[in-house]
């Protein structure tokens, strides 16, 4: 037989431990959550980056665009004098003006060769990386709505637990109750434990005879003289021998 009270505390440390367990899962889903989000956000960061950088070619390429077409009305303008030149020192002047606006030209429509060889390349990346974010943001949506769901459903299922637990808690002693959640501050959370073979299951160590008796008598209830849980006690199934033929 178990103590009438030392049952009660059985039970309700069996609800209490399953409120600990949702509690800490509870914890651990916006976590998880956060983390699915850090790594959208960081393919997010990746495609900004190189959209980014495609919009910073482009004005470059656009810049030179500008100077070339400038160099060009620069060396139309040097041409227009040609005709006004009386003399061959003029006239050297004014081609090599020319010449130099020519060069400056043609270096930067190599640049700008350059430039746009780079943008096609960097542009070829977008479609992949759009693809991969879209991926992401999808697998990432479901995810959330699927914690979101379990979220949910755990704290249902704690406001369930915790009307149990105060119907449960109802009946047992002011002392034991106290005594109980006294233990579970200083010892964790499983202050109720088995006595088997005469030892404490929570810190193992051997108890007096004596009390071990009077555990299984149910006549009362005892703490462990070592680590101060409340011990209780339960028949073990008996074991079928085999019949001799």
């Amino acid at each position: 037989m178990m103590h009438p009270q030392l049952q009660q505390l059985v039970v309700l440390q069996e609800v209490d431990l399953e409120i600990i367990a949702l509690d800490k899962r509870l914890k651990v889903l916006p976590e998880q959550m956060e983390t699915s989000r850090s790594h959208l956000a960081k393919d997010k960061e990746q495609l900004d980056n190189a959209l980014k950088g495609i919009k910073e070619i482009q004005k470059k390429r656009s810049k030179l665009e500008q100077d070339v077409q400038i160099e060009n009305d620069h060396m139309a303008k040097i041409k227009v004098r040609l005709p006004a030149v009386k003399t061959n020192k003029e006239y050297s002047a004014i081609l090599a003006e020319v010449d130099a606006a020519k060069q400056k030209i043609s270096a930067l429509e190599d640049e700008e060769l350059s430039i746009m060889e780079i943008l096609e390349k960097e542009e070829k990346k977008i479609p992949d990386l759009q693809n991969g974010y879209k991926k992401e943001e999808q697998e990432f949506q479901e995810f959330k709505k699927q914690k979101e769901a379990e979220i949910a459903r755990i704290n249902q299922d704690l406001e369930a637990r915790r009307i149990k637990r105060a119907e449960i808690a109802k009946p047992i002693e002011a002392q034991w109750l106290g005594l109980y959640e006294k233990l579970i501050k200083h010892r964790g959370e499983q202050v109720v434990v088995l006595l088997k073979e005469g030892v404490c299951r929570g810190c193992f160590q051997q108890i007096r005879p004596q009390m071990a008796i009077e555990i299984r008598t149910g006549e009362k209830v005892h703490q462990c003289s070592h680590c101060n849980r409340i011990l209780y006690w339960v028949p073990e199934p008996e074991t079928e021998t085999a019949v001799p033929k």
